[in-house]
């Protein structure tokens, strides 16, 4: 993918998880692209209230897997360590499959 596409996917991940205005500025689900993927990522603001950078939680990882054009989603465990969850052959399912999360491993 260039650099066009991968913004393209950020931006829909954004979007599909953006959070209602009223409470914009104490949480954010952002997205960030990393080697292989992209990374969906809870933020909020220090939980001392101080400034500096917003904390980051990951929440789910996307990648698309090109020889079977499909996406493959990975939760995190407590180890820190990504687990494969499933594989889907469109980025919205994708996107579905991570906001119902009936398992429970990406928003808990």
């Amino acid at each position: 993918m260039d650099n066009k596409e991968q913004e393209k996917v950020i931006n829909q991940i954004e979007k599909f998880f953006e959070v209602p205005e009223r409470v914009a500025d104490k949480i954010k689900i952002i997205a960030e692209k990393v080697r292989g993927g992209y990374v969906l990522i809870e933020t909020r603001p220090r939980w001392d209230g101080s400034a500096g950078p917003w904390t980051k939680h990951p929440i789910a990882k996307i990648v698309f897997h090109n020889p079977l054009q499909e996406w493959r989603v990975y939760w995190m465990r407590a180890s820190g360590k990504w687990w494969f969850y499933g594989q889907y052959k469109t980025f919205n399912k994708v996107l579905k499959i991570i906001d119902e999360d009936k398992d429970g491993c990406f928003w808990g």
